[in-house]
């Protein structure tokens, strides 16, 4: 069984990024692309079936199980935490059929 963040977009990673970097380390300019700097390192620690999804990753007019079945190969059960634009988070299980066409 996988697991899905489903993160806000990107641009409120790079901001929350940079944010931490100013405070960790301070004078420090960020890299270009926060999000994706840190986002590629800590990915390599983790699980092959754990995937990091900015929402501007998937299509606006599609129901996000559909999207992640569609595009990203989640399958019926599969973990889905979705985390919002305060941080705050929910989570939830790609239902059987969300990939269906018809």
């Amino acid at each position: 069984m996988a697991t899905f963040y489903l993160l806000p977009p990107r641009a409120c990673l790079d901001d929350a990024v940079a944010g931490l970097l100013a405070r960790l380390l301070p004078g420090l300019p960020p890299p270009p692309d926060p999000w994706e700097a840190v986002a590629g390192q800590l990915v390599g620690g983790w699980p092959a079936d754990v995937y990091l999804v900015p929402k501007d990753d998937l299509p606006a007019d599609e129901a996000p199980a559909a999207a992640l079945t569609a595009g990203w190969g989640a399958e019926p059960g599969d973990r889905v935490v979705e985390v919002g634009l305060a941080w705050a988070a929910r989570e939830w299980a790609v239902p059987a059929g969300a990939g269906a066409i018809g």
